[in-house]
């Protein structure tokens, strides 16, 4: 059979479009691609292209940071925040970052107020010029709750023209409560609280206690909403998601068959959680999360896997 040139020039050019916005295999990574504790996972895409992951507290670092060119070989973690903050103490959990403006990081990170109760968590904030840091701490915290149990899992995240929010957890289950997840606008140096938060899902019987771990992503009309539920320290503990097509709600938790996302067992996955996702320039979007190195509960350390070209489509997210 013969083919017209202008039909064989017209295939070539759809197939280099296609290449060139992302590769067509979408899939769970083969085993973790940071082989230690590295848990609770935030990557960002740079503007170059580059990615960088961090994870929460370990010994690599009070926040240890890896990167990569291809999404798939990760360099050896190294420390990029400087202090915990002048306000709090110990350790830091779940941190996230995003590039505001070109030169301008923000991290947000959970951490211990100093002088509280055991379960006095506050959001911090810590800026950068550079991804690879050094961050360092704002003299105050961000968001506080001991009222209601203290405040976890920090996310960014950018809508659709360009308005700026943060997510987190309300930590209620310390203290037998709800644990609902929040979002509030923020002003365009990344951390300026504007408004006021609103709830989008909270924890119902089938989530085991609670819900955690928010991570926002746009995809053609629909917001997805990534969370983990039950506890982080068993094979229970897993991720799922909600939809909307409104930045603030109301969300619908998905359901079976579609949810949850990602369960123990899933390509050798043993309670995976503390999921984030990104959209890279409306052109595919990937999945960072950590599973239990021991493949029984977090007391071995939680390595980071990722999902990549993950195929969300009409409110429902599959791989």
């Amino acid at each position: 059979m013969m083919f017209s040139t202008t039909l064989f020039l017209t295939l070539v050019g759809v197939i280099s479009t296609l290449s060139l916005a992302t590769p067509f295999r979408r899939t769970v990574s083969n085993g973790p691609v940071i082989n230690q504790d590295f848990a609770d996972p935030g990557i960002l895409r740079n503007s170059d292209g580059t990615w960088y992951a961090y994870s929460t507290s370990s010994s690599s670092g009070l926040v240890p940071m890896s990167r990569s060119s291809d999404f798939v070989s990760w360099s050896t973690p190294t420390n990029v925040l400087s202090s915990v903050g002048p306000w709090a103490d110990g350790a830091v959990w779940a941190p996230d970052v995003r590039e505001i403006t070109t030169g301008h990081y923000v991290m947000y990170y959970t951490a211990h107020r100093s002088g509280g109760p055991t379960n006095d968590h506050c959001i911090g904030v810590a800026t950068a010029t550079s991804p690879a840091g050094p961050f360092t701490p704002n003299s105050s915290p961000l968001i506080c709750d001991l009222a209601n149990g203290g405040v976890i899992d920090a996310s960014g995240f950018e809508a659709p023209g360009g308005g700026l929010y943060i997510l987190w957890k309300v930590d209620g289950n310390s203290i037998g409560a709800s644990t609902p997840i929040k979002i509030q606008h923020v002003g365009a140096n990344g951390y300026d609280l504007l408004g006021s938060p609103v709830t989008l899902i909270t924890n119902d019987p089938v989530d085991g206690g609670l819900v955690e771990a928010p991570s926002l992503v746009y995809w053609d009309g629909w917001y997805y909403l990534f969370f983990s539920s039950n506890s982080y320290n068993t094979l229970a503990y897993d991720i799922s998601y909600a939809v909307s097509q409104s930045v603030t709600g109301p969300f619908t938790k998905v359901q079976a068959p579609n949810a949850p996302f990602l369960t123990s067992g899933t390509d050798g996955t043993a309670g995976p959680g503390g999921a984030t996702a990104i959209n890279v320039l409306d052109q595919y979007v990937n999945i960072a999360f950590h599973s239990d190195i021991n493949g029984k509960d977090a007391s071995g350390g939680r390595a980071m896997w990722t999902v990549t070209n993950v195929q969300l489509s009409n409110g429902v997210a599959k791989f």
